[in-house]
């Protein structure tokens, strides 16, 4: 699903970047947003699309929490190696 949406962005970034100059501009020109359009984007988005932002965000905040438990583990392992063990210190009487 994402990688059909990137390959999406992907061919519509390429188009407009083909484009010549005053072709793009006579395009922006009929597609400059009128009263309908406003009125379009004043409404909620759909269910969907407001779900799979939500799921994506869950799913980004769980792998940022998995990376810094791992990141944690690996700071107090290597913190524990180099510092080693507590020497004890023997006294001779």
């Amino acid at each position: 699903m994402i990688l059909g949406i990137a390959v999406a962005v992907v061919g519509v970034l390429l188009v407009v970047a083909l484009l010549p100059a005053k072709k793009r501009d006579e395009t922006l020109e009929r597609l400059k947003p009128t009263s309908e359009t406003n009125a379009l984007r004043s409404q909620p988005r759909d269910l969907r699309t407001q779900q799979l932002e939500e799921e994506a965000t869950a799913i980004a905040e769980e792998y940022r929490r998995k990376a810094d438990e791992v990141w944690l583990e690996e700071v107090r392992t290597k913190a524990s190696t180099l510092l080693g063990p507590p020497k004890r210190t023997t006294s001779k009487s």
